[in-house]
């Protein structure tokens, strides 16, 4: 598979990504604040008794987003998407 030349659009995790992930989480009603440790401080969130925490605001969304979709049965490991990735 080859990497298509030209994109319409294109976005990556970085600097930049992660206030808008945490207007998201926000605006989703979870509670937000962040664990500062002068090493890897954690961004957090919580709505509805539940917890969740992740290095970026992006990271956040995504674990997140992991919860709202397959809620406590979240910890699928099959079938191993990474391993079906074409390398390019």
């Amino acid at each position: 598979m080859n990497e298509p030349e030209f994109y319409q659009f294109g976005i990556s995790s970085a600097g930049n990504t992660h206030n808008p992930c945490l207007i998201i989480l926000r605006e989703k009603g979870y509670e937000l604040w962040l664990e500062w440790r002068e090493i890897g401080s954690l961004f957090c969130a919580r709505k509805d008794g539940l917890m969740f925490k992740g290095t970026s605001g992006s990271e956040l969304l995504g674990i997140v987003s992991l919860w709202e979709h397959f809620g406590n049965e979240w910890d699928w490991q099959t079938p191993n998407v990474r391993d079906e990735l074409p390398i390019i």
